[in-house]
């Protein structure tokens, strides 16, 4: 809700899963009509899930930790513009690089990953040349949970969803 704005180009690493689907159904909103939010995740179970709910624009199952087939899928689907924002909430390490070069130069790269190592996100965007801003997430931002129950509320196939799977 404070980083993606109308008109950006957003990929959400991780789209598949709980706060994945929730980013995506959020940047979709705040990008509006003349955006595009890329739903990105390594299982087709999880991107089944997404699609569900209509949460993004695009659907991508993709190896996180492979970097330049991330690069390559995201240069397709937007046609070789890469992303304004990418967000970054998978699970597991070695996924830094995929999202800095999904990433446009002056982006926005959010990591919210808890696997990800900022010295290997710092020195690789570097080493390959990628100025981008990196924002790391800690948890918590104010109004959050308000956000959070504010999607459940407003969309009953996502509260269906979250019912089914976390009640």
């Amino acid at each position: 809700a404070k980083i993606c704005k109308a008109g950006d180009t957003v990929v959400i690493l991780g789209g598949g899963g709980k706060s994945g689907m929730l980013c995506c159904w959020q940047a979709k909103r705040q990008v509006g009509v003349n955006g595009k939010v890329i739903c990105v995740d390594g299982f087709q179970k999880s991107i089944d899930r997404a699609k569900s709910i209509n949460c993004a624009d695009e659907y991508l199952v993709l190896n996180a930790t492979d970097a330049v087939g991330m690069y390559h899928a995201i240069m397709d689907v937007t046609d070789g513009k890469l992303a304004d924002v990418v967000i970054n909430v998978v699970n597991i390490p070695n996924t830094e690089m995929a999202s800095i070069l999904a990433c446009k130069d002056d982006g926005l790269v959010y990591f919210f990953s808890m696997a990800t190592s900022f010295t290997k996100a710092a020195l690789g965007a570097e080493g390959v040349g990628k100025d981008v801003n990196m924002l790391i997430g800690n948890g918590y931002t104010k109004g959050h949970s308000k956000v959070a129950l504010q999607i459940l509320r407003e969309d009953e196939k996502v509260r269906e969803l979250f019912a089914n799977l976390y009640a």
